[in-house]
């Protein structure tokens, strides 16, 4: 049987390590998902009185199918009024007026741009309740938005996905190197043998 040469299997353990390295950044990129930037209320942001809505800055924007955003009051009511809006990567959740005062947990899932759900939760207090007349709503979300967005906390949606990949990347390369190296000792001891013959 021909044994491959030693500079064919060089090159084809080559050109495999240029593949992994390729598709590896191509596999991360898409088991990405979205990222939230900010809320507003920023997270644990004290207001004057409860705004009339909640907003959810997101680096892409999510998908609406599956997006649900609960803001619950003091007592643990959900007091979202209506479906959440989604403009380019806000995503907000209007709140029904009459909302009392106290600390509110703004739980929210979204769909992200790769069709996995990321979820999350953060917290703000309003020292007044929302009244239920509209301009007092307009100012009650103007006082919410001078206050300072922070970054919310990291999503928990899961990077099993990313780690299966790389998993996957790095037993491949093991693979190609293991193969070349026995393949490279086999060439080797044939050659010694036809040397012996001789």
């Amino acid at each position: 049987m021909r044994i491959p040469s030693l500079t064919v299997l060089r090159k084809a353990a080559t050109a495999a390590l240029l593949v992994a390295a390729m598709l590896l950044p191509a596999a991360a990129a898409a088991q990405a998902h979205d990222v939230i930037e900010s809320t507003n209320p920023a997270d644990g942001s004290t207001v004057q009185t409860v705004p009339d809505s909640v907003v959810l800055t997101f680096d892409h924007t999510p998908i609406a199918i599956g997006t649900e955003i609960q803001v619950k009051d003091p007592s643990g009511t959900n007091v979202s009024n209506g479906p959440a809006n989604i403009v380019d990567t806000n995503v907000t959740q209007p709140i029904k007026p009459g909302a009392p005062a106290g600390v509110y947990t703004v739980v929210w899932r979204v769909v992200s741009a790769d069709s996995h759900p990321i979820e999350g939760t953060f917290t703000f207090t309003a020292k007044a309740a929302a009244s239920g007349s509209a301009a007092a709503s307009a100012g009650a979300q103007s006082a919410a938005a001078s206050g300072p967005a922070s970054a919310a906390p990291a999503s928990s949606g899961s990077n099993d996905g990313l780690v299966l990949w790389l998993v996957i990347a790095v037993v491949a390369v093991a693979a190609v190197v293991g193969l070349a190296f026995f393949v490279r000792r086999a060439v080797a001891r044939g050659g010694q043998d036809t040397a012996a013959r001789d």
